[in-house]
């Protein structure tokens, strides 16, 4: 289960850590009993834009969650990095895809950001209390086609003690 506990550092050993960008399973090393995961959900896209005199918004940052997971050695422990949303296409005024839900198993789960609002003078709310600066750019007014940039993926970093 997790926890929000952050052990002292076993004495006698040395810091680890690695950062997961892809794929869906994760190793635990040997000794290793427990793991701090930070988890960075994807980003959301940029909201597009239809008149040059609008405004579009970024796509707010994925939500960032750090927790200690309990694990055994050799373990196999599933995860999923979110995706970053997609820019809004430039011909309208739409809005941003959301980023996707980062998740480790054992850990509370990431949420992705909203997507950034299209024609607007005013963006969607984060997903979260804290957040990271992986969402997307909203259209440009000069221009074409004026579309919103995607949001950035999402990550893991760990933290163990060998």
């Amino acid at each position: 289960m997790a926890s929000t506990v952050f052990p002292a550092p076993p004495a006698g050993k040395t810091s680890k850590k690695e950062t997961l960008t892809s794929g869906s399973s994760w190793t635990v090393p040997a000794g290793v009993t427990y793991v701090i995961a930070t988890l960075v959900g994807g980003g959301g896209g940029g909201g597009g834009l239809n008149a040059a005199a609008a405004q579009t918004q970024v796509g707010s940052g994925g939500q960032y969650i750090t927790t200690t997971v309990s694990t055994t050695p050799g373990a196999s422990i599933a995860y999923g990095i979110g995706a970053g949303g997609t820019g809004a296409a430039g011909a309208g005024s739409n809005n941003g895809g959301a980023g996707g839900t980062t998740t480790f198993t054992g850990a509370t789960s990431a949420l992705g950001g909203n997507g950034g609002a299209g024609d607007q003078n005013s963006g969607n709310a984060g997903t979260a209390t804290a957040a990271v600066n992986n969402g997307g750019q909203g259209g440009n007014n000069t221009g074409s086609p004026r579309a919103g940039g995607a949001g950035g993926a999402g990550v893991i970093y760990l933290e163990y003690w060998v």
